[in-house]
């Protein structure tokens, strides 16, 4: 997929984290998924002897939901739309780990795609920025709202076009994706991917452009 090199990746001590950053133009990438711990690294690969399950640090449903590992009896209590400190469900941490199969579990379960975290975060958007076509897919025959915006204002398209995942761009277009929609510091989707220098995500929106010019003078 195009664009993976903008993900940027650390460390992280506790497990999988999330952190949302905005569209600023000092170059930040817009979703930052952390790598897994190296214990939960470690147990993946094989590489840590038999331990008993007290040695063994449990994984939170989110980190399960990331994993891909995660079944409908470890929800407990909390339920499907249970969140994290930053406002985050399970489904928005399958989302952003492109975890289709996760995904499809939650939803058939009750889960709303539609639920934002603190910052406005969605499970569109991070499939977008993460270039999870498969999920976005999923998520937006879900009568999501493919236009919903982050508190900056960012929307999927803008996610998708900042990362330059073509595939992504094209799904948010076909889904109705309005261009014209700015964010906080006046940029449209378009302006993010001629500053960004995204050849083919550019590409796909001047061509998006010149059809519904087409189509006006029909």
């Amino acid at each position: 997929m195009m664009g993976d090199n903008n993900r940027k990746e650390q460390p992280s001590s506790t497990g999988y984290q999330m952190k949302f950053l905005s569209l600023n133009r000092d170059g930040r990438s817009a979703f930052t998924p952390y790598r897994p711990s190296t214990i939960l690294t470690n147990l993946q690969r094989g590489n840590i002897k038999t331990q008993s399950i007290r040695e063994i640090p449990e994984r939170t449903v989110f980190e399960l939901a990331a994993q891909g590992e995660l079944y409908l009896s470890h929800l407990g209590a909390g339920g499907v739309d249970q969140v994290d400190e930053n406002g985050f469900t399970p489904l928005i941490w399958a989302s952003a780990y492109g975890q289709l199969p996760t995904v499809k579990l939650l939803i058939a379960e009750g889960a709303n795609p539609r639920i934002k975290g603190k910052n406005g975060e969605t499970a569109l958007s991070f499939a977008a920025a993460n270039g999870h076509i498969h999920v976005l897919r999923y998520l937006l025959a879900r009568d999501v709202n493919v236009d919903d915006y982050d508190e900056e204002g960012n929307t999927a398209l803008m996610y998708a076009a900042f990362n330059n995942h073509t595939l992504c761009v094209h799904e948010l277009l076909k889904a109705k994706a309005d261009l014209t929609i700015q964010n906080i510091n006046l940029e449209t989707a378009f302006s993010i991917a001629a500053t960004r220098k995204s050849k083919q995500v550019q590409i796909i929106l001047e061509r998006h452009i010149l059809n519904i010019f087409s189509e006006e003078l029909i």
